[in-house]
């Protein structure tokens, strides 16, 4: 997998356009790096996650094509959506080595300069994960003690295609960019996580669980495939 199809998150942010006239299902890649799924009248959605499992490679090779180039406009804000939180960015050239600092009024600073602005974005998604580890481990912890299910250890990682895994030693593991999404998005990765530890497939019984605890599982699946929209276009 190359750098640029790494970067396309799975499942895709797609959308559904039904044609009367269509007798097979047809994908096609369309602007804002989204995928079209276009369908028979009648077609029945639910075979969509097996439509997109079967074409992965061919939908990752031309979403990547279409995305657009990386920004190199340094960002004047981030919103972490699960805190309810906005930060504003502000930098200050001046003839010494770069620092950020951090206020308490929701701003950071960058003072300094530097020729490459990857330095720049470095520092700040240095910040960004401290951030969201700290927020991972106590929500995951404090639905632990709500759900009663216990797990081993958190590890928190810049997933690319994943939210969040969980292996047979009820080790969890999690994507730093949980942060940018609404709180029950979140919260539904995290408990989806959860029931693995007691169900390490995607059965009957596991769906169960998860409706138990997140009655609204269907609705925050679907926003999830969505979930680009949450995060900054630089990331």
């Amino acid at each position: 997998m190359t750098q640029d199809t790494a970067l396309i998150p799975w499942p895709p942010m797609y959308r559904i356009k039904k044609h009367r006239l269509a007798r097979h299902v047809k994908l096609k890649t369309i602007d804002n790096h989204c995928l079209e799924i276009i369908t028979p009248v009648r077609f029945n959605q639910k075979h969509i996650p097996k439509i997109l499992e079967e074409n992965k490679e061919w939908i990752i090779k031309h979403l990547a094509k279409s995305r657009p180039p990386t920004s190199d406009v340094l960002p004047d804000h981030i919103i972490f959506h699960a805190l309810n939180q906005r930060w504003n960015i502000h930098y200050m050239d001046c003839q010494s080595p770069l620092e950020m600092i951090v206020r308490p009024t929701q701003e950071l600073v960058f003072v300094g300069k530097a020729e490459d602005k990857q330095i720049y974005k470095r520092k700040l998604l240095h910040w960004i994960r401290n951030q969201a580890r700290k927020y991972l481990i106590h929500e995951l912890n404090l639905i632990s003690q709500q759900t009663q299910i216990p797990f081993d250890t958190l590890t928190i990682r810049n997933q690319k295609t994943r939210w969040g895994s969980c292996s047979a030693d009820k080790s969890i593991s999690l994507n730093y960019k949980l942060i940018f999404l609404p709180p029950l998005l979140a919260r539904h990765v995290m408990i989806h996580e959860l029931c693995h530890t007691i169900y390490l497939n995607h059965s009957e019984q596991f769906w169960n669980k998860v409706a138990e605890l997140d009655p609204a599982w269907r609705d925050h699946r679907r926003e999830l495939r969505r979930a680009d929209q949450y995060l900054p276009a630089w990331i």
